[in-house]
């Protein structure tokens, strides 16, 4: 529950965020489609025991127990101001337990966190045309 409500209140602060936008700005892009990939990595944790990702309809995915390294891709189109957002947990760990989550559009690495200590998350937001 406590990794739900700390998703959500990251989601919450993404969409209320002020822009970053100049007034000249020109209008956003088109929608276009991307590959995504979301990879799921540690140095010392062999299970993540909880990961929730952004998935190809615009949903939410969630899977327990993973073992690692886990890797998820599909296809999803896009515009400026869509986001992609992976949320994935070690419980029980040591304080040295570090999980690294990346996300990847179309092969390239656009937003990579690291969780570290017992009850290591890692949860990285991307915002189109960030």
């Amino acid at each position: 529950m406590k990794r739900l409500a700390y998703l959500l209140m990251s989601c919450a602060a993404l969409a209320t965020a002020p822009g970053c936008s100049k007034d000249n700005d020109a209008a956003p892009t088109s929608p276009k489609e991307y590959q995504v990939q979301y990879k799921v990595t540690s140095v010392n944790a062999a299970v993540s025991d909880y990961i929730s990702y952004d998935n190809e309809s615009g949903g939410t995915t969630t899977v327990n127990n993973v073992p690692l390294p886990a890797s998820y891709s599909f296809k999803r189109t896009m515009k400026q101001g869509d986001h992609l957002s992976i949320l994935a947990s070690i419980d029980g760990g040591t304080p040295a337990s570090e999980i690294t989550v990346a996300i990847l559009l179309d092969g390239k690495e656009v937003k990579k966190e690291t969780g570290r200590g017992i009850d290591a998350q890692a949860v990285p937001v991307y915002v189109i045309g960030q």
